[in-house]
Protein backbone atom coordinates (compact mmCIF):
# COMPACT_ATOMS: atom_id res chain seq x y z
CA UNK A 1 0.00 0.00 0.00
CA UNK A 2 1.25 3.63 -1.03
CA UNK A 3 2.19 6.29 1.79
CA UNK A 4 -1.01 8.43 0.27
CA UNK A 5 -3.24 5.42 0.76
CA UNK A 6 -1.80 4.55 4.32
CA UNK A 7 -2.32 7.88 5.56
CA UNK A 8 -5.77 8.32 3.66
CA UNK A 9 -7.12 4.94 6.08
CA UNK A 10 -5.86 6.58 8.85
CA UNK A 11 -7.59 9.25 8.40
CA UNK A 12 -10.45 7.23 7.69
CA UNK A 13 -10.08 5.00 10.88
CA UNK A 14 -9.97 8.07 12.64
CA UNK A 15 -12.70 10.03 11.60
CA UNK A 16 -15.05 6.81 11.96
CA UNK A 17 -13.62 6.69 15.51
CA UNK A 18 -14.30 10.12 16.32
CA UNK A 19 -18.21 9.62 14.84
CA UNK A 20 -18.44 6.49 16.58
CA UNK A 21 -17.00 7.88 19.70
CA UNK A 22 -19.52 11.07 19.78
CA UNK A 23 -22.42 8.84 18.96
CA UNK A 24 -21.92 6.76 21.97
CA UNK A 25 -21.97 9.98 23.97
CA UNK A 26 -24.71 11.62 22.98
CA UNK A 27 -26.89 8.49 23.53
CA UNK A 28 -25.43 8.61 26.99
CA UNK A 29 -26.02 11.76 27.55
CA UNK A 30 -29.51 11.84 26.77
CA UNK A 31 -30.08 8.63 28.74
CA UNK A 32 -28.92 10.97 31.72
CA UNK A 33 -30.86 14.11 30.61
CA UNK A 34 -34.39 12.49 30.88
CA UNK A 35 -33.17 10.64 33.57
CA UNK A 36 -32.24 13.32 36.36
CA UNK A 37 -33.26 16.36 37.19
CA UNK A 38 -30.87 19.25 38.41
CA UNK A 39 -31.85 22.54 40.36
CA UNK A 40 -28.90 25.76 39.85
CA UNK A 41 -29.54 28.64 41.74
CA UNK A 42 -27.70 31.76 40.87
CA UNK A 43 -26.74 34.62 43.03
CA UNK A 44 -27.70 38.07 42.51
CA UNK A 45 -23.71 38.94 43.02
CA UNK A 46 -20.27 37.70 44.42
CA UNK A 47 -20.79 39.87 47.51
CA UNK A 48 -20.49 38.24 51.07
CA UNK A 49 -24.80 39.10 51.82
CA UNK A 50 -25.65 38.29 48.01
CA UNK A 51 -23.95 35.15 48.40
CA UNK A 52 -25.38 34.24 52.45
CA UNK A 53 -28.85 34.72 50.91
CA UNK A 54 -28.49 32.29 48.02
CA UNK A 55 -27.73 29.33 50.63
CA UNK A 56 -30.37 30.26 52.41
CA UNK A 57 -32.51 30.34 49.72
CA UNK A 58 -31.07 27.03 48.88
CA UNK A 59 -32.49 25.55 52.50
CA UNK A 60 -35.34 26.30 52.47
CA UNK A 61 -36.28 25.05 48.80
CA UNK A 62 -34.51 21.81 50.04
CA UNK A 63 -36.59 21.83 53.30
CA UNK A 64 -39.47 22.28 51.50
CA UNK A 65 -39.24 20.11 48.54
CA UNK A 66 -36.74 17.70 49.99
CA UNK A 67 -39.03 14.72 51.17
CA UNK A 68 -41.92 15.26 48.78
CA UNK A 69 -39.46 14.64 45.90
CA UNK A 70 -38.28 11.64 47.54
CA UNK A 71 -41.39 9.50 47.47
CA UNK A 72 -41.74 10.42 43.82
CA UNK A 73 -41.43 8.83 40.37
CA UNK A 74 -39.44 10.60 37.68
CA UNK A 75 -42.42 11.53 35.72
CA UNK A 76 -43.88 12.86 38.69
CA UNK A 77 -41.51 14.93 40.00
CA UNK A 78 -41.00 16.61 36.76
CA UNK A 79 -44.93 17.76 36.15
CA UNK A 80 -44.62 18.47 40.30
CA UNK A 81 -42.14 20.44 39.61
CA UNK A 82 -43.04 22.44 36.34
CA UNK A 83 -46.56 22.88 37.90
CA UNK A 84 -45.08 24.25 41.00
CA UNK A 85 -42.11 27.23 39.63
CA UNK A 86 -44.63 29.74 41.43
CA UNK A 87 -44.37 28.00 44.71
CA UNK A 88 -40.51 28.12 44.37
CA UNK A 89 -40.65 31.60 43.08
CA UNK A 90 -42.96 32.68 45.90
CA UNK A 91 -40.45 30.62 48.46
CA UNK A 92 -37.29 32.10 47.42
CA UNK A 93 -38.75 35.53 47.65
CA UNK A 94 -39.56 35.05 51.13
CA UNK A 95 -36.34 34.29 51.94
CA UNK A 96 -35.14 37.20 50.05
CA UNK A 97 -37.77 39.57 52.11
CA UNK A 98 -36.73 37.93 55.45
CA UNK A 99 -33.65 39.12 54.80
CA UNK A 100 -34.30 42.70 53.71
CA UNK A 101 -33.41 41.91 49.80
CA UNK A 102 -35.47 44.21 47.60
CA UNK A 103 -34.56 42.07 44.82
CA UNK A 104 -36.53 38.87 43.53
CA UNK A 105 -36.29 35.29 41.89
CA UNK A 106 -37.06 34.15 38.84
CA UNK A 107 -37.35 30.37 38.38
CA UNK A 108 -37.28 28.55 35.63
CA UNK A 109 -37.40 24.92 34.20
CA UNK A 110 -35.87 23.78 30.87
CA UNK A 111 -32.39 22.44 29.42
CA UNK A 112 -29.58 24.02 30.60
CA UNK A 113 -25.34 23.37 30.20
CA UNK A 114 -23.93 22.01 33.60
CA UNK A 115 -20.64 21.43 34.65
CA UNK A 116 -18.92 18.55 35.60
CA UNK A 117 -19.63 16.64 39.02
CA UNK A 118 -18.18 14.83 41.08
CA UNK A 119 -19.78 12.72 44.21
CA UNK A 120 -18.37 10.21 46.23
CA UNK A 121 -19.40 7.13 44.40
CA UNK A 122 -20.81 9.34 41.27
CA UNK A 123 -19.45 11.45 38.72
CA UNK A 124 -22.02 12.78 36.14
CA UNK A 125 -19.97 14.74 32.75
CA UNK A 126 -20.79 17.96 31.72
CA UNK A 127 -23.51 18.61 29.40
CA UNK A 128 -27.32 19.51 28.72
CA UNK A 129 -29.57 18.49 31.28
CA UNK A 130 -32.83 19.46 32.51
CA UNK A 131 -33.45 21.06 36.05
CA UNK A 132 -34.77 23.98 37.32
CA UNK A 133 -32.90 27.67 37.31
CA UNK A 134 -33.50 29.75 40.48
CA UNK A 135 -32.21 33.46 39.57
CA UNK A 136 -31.77 35.48 42.24
CA UNK A 137 -31.56 39.61 41.29
CA UNK A 138 -29.54 40.03 38.19
CA UNK A 139 -28.41 36.55 38.59
CA UNK A 140 -24.93 37.83 38.11
CA UNK A 141 -22.78 35.79 41.06
CA UNK A 142 -21.39 32.29 41.75
CA UNK A 143 -24.13 29.79 41.88
CA UNK A 144 -24.79 26.46 43.79
CA UNK A 145 -25.97 22.92 41.80
CA UNK A 146 -27.22 19.67 42.95
CA UNK A 147 -29.26 16.61 41.43
CA UNK A 148 -33.00 17.03 42.67
CA UNK A 149 -33.89 13.85 41.18
CA UNK A 150 -32.82 10.93 42.16
CA UNK A 151 -32.37 13.18 45.94
CA UNK A 152 -28.67 14.34 46.12
CA UNK A 153 -28.95 17.64 47.35
CA UNK A 154 -27.50 18.77 50.56
CA UNK A 155 -27.12 21.87 52.40
CA UNK A 156 -23.70 21.43 54.02
CA UNK A 157 -20.34 21.57 51.65
CA UNK A 158 -20.02 17.83 52.27
CA UNK A 159 -18.80 15.14 50.57
CA UNK A 160 -22.38 13.89 48.82
CA UNK A 161 -22.69 9.94 48.40
CA UNK A 162 -25.18 8.23 46.24
CA UNK A 163 -27.35 6.37 49.25
CA UNK A 164 -29.46 2.95 48.40
CA UNK A 165 -32.53 4.51 47.82
CA UNK A 166 -31.18 7.15 45.46
CA UNK A 167 -29.19 3.88 43.76
CA UNK A 168 -32.25 2.41 43.68
CA UNK A 169 -33.97 5.26 41.58
CA UNK A 170 -31.21 5.34 39.64
CA UNK A 171 -30.81 1.89 38.13
CA UNK A 172 -34.78 1.68 37.74
CA UNK A 173 -34.43 5.26 35.25
CA UNK A 174 -31.39 4.20 33.66
CA UNK A 175 -30.14 2.14 31.10
CA UNK A 176 -27.55 -0.17 32.49
CA UNK A 177 -25.08 1.32 30.01
CA UNK A 178 -25.33 5.00 31.14
CA UNK A 179 -25.51 3.37 34.81
CA UNK A 180 -22.30 1.89 34.11
CA UNK A 181 -20.61 5.16 32.90
CA UNK A 182 -21.43 7.48 35.51
CA UNK A 183 -19.98 5.00 38.62
CA UNK A 184 -16.55 4.88 38.67
CA UNK A 185 -14.86 1.54 38.92
CA UNK A 186 -12.26 0.98 41.77
CA UNK A 187 -8.94 2.23 39.72
CA UNK A 188 -10.99 5.52 39.24
CA UNK A 189 -13.06 7.29 36.54
CA UNK A 190 -13.83 4.94 33.64
CA UNK A 191 -12.46 5.05 29.81
CA UNK A 192 -16.07 4.92 29.02
CA UNK A 193 -16.53 8.19 31.30
CA UNK A 194 -13.79 9.68 29.62
CA UNK A 195 -15.17 9.13 25.98
CA UNK A 196 -18.46 11.07 27.04
CA UNK A 197 -17.07 13.54 28.90
CA UNK A 198 -14.60 14.40 26.39
CA UNK A 199 -17.13 14.24 23.37
CA UNK A 200 -19.71 16.66 25.89
CA UNK A 201 -17.27 19.34 26.69
CA UNK A 202 -16.08 19.26 23.45
CA UNK A 203 -20.17 19.87 22.59
CA UNK A 204 -20.65 22.35 25.31
CA UNK A 205 -17.69 24.13 23.68
CA UNK A 206 -18.62 24.54 20.65
CA UNK A 207 -22.33 25.56 21.51
CA UNK A 208 -20.82 28.43 23.74
CA UNK A 209 -19.21 29.87 20.78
Amino acid sequence: MKKPEIINSVICALAAAIIMSAAYSDGVQADLRNSLIRMHIIANSDGRADQSVKLAVRDRLLKDIGEKLSVESGDECKADIVNNLGEIEKTANTVLKENGFDYHAKAVYGKFAFPKKEYKNMILPAGEYYGVRVILGNGAGQNWWCVMYPPLCVSDSGETELNRESERLLKESLSGEAYDVIMPDKDGIKVKFKIVELAQELKMKIIGN
